[in-house]
């Protein structure tokens, strides 16, 4: 958790009980082949600020929830991480807080990678105390 929330930054983006900002954001994504392009949020508001903006997805599940990303073009969550350390893609339309993570070592790609895949499971039967009137 350390790395996701100090090295790596993803609390950035991820945060809160389902790891979601519920923000829309650029992550300048590579096309995948056979797919057009996609506009994200901009086929809403045709906004130009919105192209290629998606909402952040929760991590709750996320071992359990490939292919990843809007379009599928990571089918692991390793190439996933690939991804954020390198930073490659389209740089025009990426949010300005997607930088390379290449500080990270490879024990905090494990670990990075083991932390999410704690996030996955079923959930808890909690049932609320019953409180005096």
């Amino acid at each position: 958790m350390r790395v996701f929330d100090e090295k790596a930054k993803c609390v950035t983006c991820h945060n809160g009980p389902n790891f979601t900002d519920n923000q829309f954001h650029a992550l300048g994504l590579p096309t995948r082949p056979g797919l057009p392009d996609d506009p994200g949020r901009y086929a809403v508001t045709l906004n130009d600020e919105d192209l290629e903006t998606f909402r952040t997805p929760s991590l709750r599940n996320v071992a359990d929830t490939g292919p990843y990303m809007h379009n599928g073009i990571f089918q692991t969550l390793d190439e996933v991480l690939d991804f954020y350390v390198k930073a490659e893609g389209h740089p025009a339309h990426r949010h300005p807080l997607i930088t390379p993570l290449d500080l990270l070592t490879e024990q905090d790609k494990k670990d990075l990678l083991e932390f999410l895949r704690s996030l996955s499971g079923a959930p808890l039967n909690v049932t609320p105390p019953i409180l005096p009137r």
